[in-house]
Protein backbone atom coordinates (compact mmCIF):
# COMPACT_ATOMS: atom_id res chain seq x y z
CA UNK A 1 0.00 0.00 0.00
CA UNK A 2 1.57 3.58 -0.67
CA UNK A 3 1.32 6.17 1.89
CA UNK A 4 -1.48 7.94 0.00
CA UNK A 5 -4.04 5.33 0.13
CA UNK A 6 -3.19 4.39 3.42
CA UNK A 7 -3.76 7.73 4.45
CA UNK A 8 -7.28 7.64 2.55
CA UNK A 9 -7.83 4.30 4.02
CA UNK A 10 -7.38 5.93 7.46
CA UNK A 11 -9.52 8.92 7.00
CA UNK A 12 -12.23 6.73 6.25
CA UNK A 13 -12.17 5.06 9.23
CA UNK A 14 -11.81 7.83 11.09
CA UNK A 15 -14.92 9.49 9.60
CA UNK A 16 -16.79 6.20 10.20
CA UNK A 17 -15.80 6.00 13.50
CA UNK A 18 -16.17 10.03 14.22
CA UNK A 19 -19.93 10.06 12.37
CA UNK A 20 -20.53 6.60 14.76
CA UNK A 21 -20.12 8.59 17.80
CA UNK A 22 -21.77 11.63 17.49
CA UNK A 23 -24.73 9.55 16.41
CA UNK A 24 -24.68 6.90 19.44
CA UNK A 25 -26.43 9.50 21.29
CA UNK A 26 -28.94 10.37 19.01
CA UNK A 27 -29.59 6.95 18.06
CA UNK A 28 -30.56 5.77 21.61
CA UNK A 29 -33.17 8.68 21.86
CA UNK A 30 -34.70 7.89 18.33
CA UNK A 31 -37.21 5.29 17.67
CA UNK A 32 -35.01 4.08 14.75
CA UNK A 33 -31.07 4.18 14.59
CA UNK A 34 -29.63 5.31 11.79
CA UNK A 35 -28.76 2.96 9.02
CA UNK A 36 -25.09 3.16 7.38
CA UNK A 37 -25.65 3.71 3.59
CA UNK A 38 -23.79 1.59 1.38
CA UNK A 39 -22.97 1.99 -2.86
CA UNK A 40 -23.27 -0.23 -5.95
CA UNK A 41 -21.68 0.37 -9.04
CA UNK A 42 -22.50 -1.01 -12.61
CA UNK A 43 -20.14 -2.06 -15.14
CA UNK A 44 -20.42 -3.34 -18.66
CA UNK A 45 -20.81 -7.00 -17.62
CA UNK A 46 -24.07 -7.93 -17.34
CA UNK A 47 -23.98 -9.97 -13.93
CA UNK A 48 -22.71 -7.23 -12.73
CA UNK A 49 -25.74 -5.09 -13.69
CA UNK A 50 -28.25 -7.44 -13.09
CA UNK A 51 -27.02 -7.46 -9.39
CA UNK A 52 -26.80 -3.73 -9.19
CA UNK A 53 -30.74 -3.75 -10.38
CA UNK A 54 -31.43 -6.64 -7.74
CA UNK A 55 -29.62 -4.51 -5.09
CA UNK A 56 -31.57 -1.60 -5.69
CA UNK A 57 -35.06 -3.66 -5.65
CA UNK A 58 -34.16 -4.79 -1.89
CA UNK A 59 -33.23 -8.04 -3.53
CA UNK A 60 -29.66 -8.90 -1.56
CA UNK A 61 -29.35 -12.93 -1.89
CA UNK A 62 -29.96 -12.14 -5.58
CA UNK A 63 -27.27 -9.59 -5.62
CA UNK A 64 -24.99 -11.78 -3.90
CA UNK A 65 -25.79 -14.36 -6.33
CA UNK A 66 -24.89 -12.40 -9.62
CA UNK A 67 -22.10 -10.66 -8.06
CA UNK A 68 -20.31 -13.84 -7.18
CA UNK A 69 -21.47 -15.49 -10.76
CA UNK A 70 -19.43 -12.45 -12.41
CA UNK A 71 -16.53 -13.18 -10.11
CA UNK A 72 -16.38 -16.14 -11.28
CA UNK A 73 -16.17 -15.20 -15.17
CA UNK A 74 -13.42 -13.35 -16.26
CA UNK A 75 -13.50 -9.71 -15.17
CA UNK A 76 -10.45 -7.28 -15.78
CA UNK A 77 -9.26 -5.90 -12.09
CA UNK A 78 -11.12 -2.69 -12.29
CA UNK A 79 -14.88 -4.53 -12.83
CA UNK A 80 -13.82 -7.33 -10.39
CA UNK A 81 -12.95 -4.50 -7.83
CA UNK A 82 -16.91 -3.24 -8.94
CA UNK A 83 -18.03 -6.79 -8.87
CA UNK A 84 -16.49 -7.52 -4.95
CA UNK A 85 -17.52 -3.72 -3.58
CA UNK A 86 -20.96 -4.74 -4.24
CA UNK A 87 -20.65 -7.83 -3.16
CA UNK A 88 -19.63 -6.14 0.11
CA UNK A 89 -22.59 -4.22 0.15
CA UNK A 90 -25.27 -7.04 -0.63
CA UNK A 91 -23.54 -9.16 2.25
CA UNK A 92 -23.99 -6.13 4.61
CA UNK A 93 -27.75 -5.48 3.98
CA UNK A 94 -28.32 -9.57 4.76
CA UNK A 95 -26.08 -8.69 7.93
CA UNK A 96 -22.87 -11.36 6.93
CA UNK A 97 -20.85 -8.57 8.27
CA UNK A 98 -17.94 -11.11 7.44
CA UNK A 99 -18.08 -11.95 4.17
CA UNK A 100 -18.95 -8.29 3.88
CA UNK A 101 -15.85 -7.33 5.29
CA UNK A 102 -14.22 -10.25 3.25
CA UNK A 103 -15.54 -8.71 -0.24
CA UNK A 104 -14.72 -5.46 0.70
CA UNK A 105 -10.86 -5.88 1.66
CA UNK A 106 -10.66 -7.89 -1.74
CA UNK A 107 -12.20 -4.49 -3.66
CA UNK A 108 -9.63 -2.42 -1.89
CA UNK A 109 -6.76 -5.00 -2.17
CA UNK A 110 -7.66 -4.55 -6.47
CA UNK A 111 -8.37 -1.00 -6.27
CA UNK A 112 -7.03 0.85 -3.07
CA UNK A 113 -8.35 4.25 -4.08
CA UNK A 114 -11.91 3.09 -5.33
CA UNK A 115 -14.25 5.36 -3.73
CA UNK A 116 -17.34 3.63 -3.49
CA UNK A 117 -15.11 -0.03 -1.66
CA UNK A 118 -14.23 2.71 0.49
CA UNK A 119 -17.92 3.62 1.43
CA UNK A 120 -18.70 0.56 1.61
CA UNK A 121 -16.09 0.00 4.19
CA UNK A 122 -16.85 3.12 6.42
CA UNK A 123 -20.08 1.94 6.17
CA UNK A 124 -19.63 -1.65 7.39
CA UNK A 125 -17.40 -0.11 10.22
CA UNK A 126 -20.21 1.66 11.27
CA UNK A 127 -22.69 -0.58 11.09
CA UNK A 128 -20.30 -2.77 13.50
CA UNK A 129 -20.47 -0.36 15.48
CA UNK A 130 -23.64 0.29 16.24
CA UNK A 131 -24.39 -3.16 17.36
Amino acid sequence: MTYTTLKKASLATLAALAITTTLAPASAMATDAPTASFVVKSTTDGRVKLGVKAFKRGDFERSVRWSKSALEGSLSSRKEAVAYSNLCAAYAKLGQMEEAQEACDSALELRANYAPAIVNKASLITRLAQK
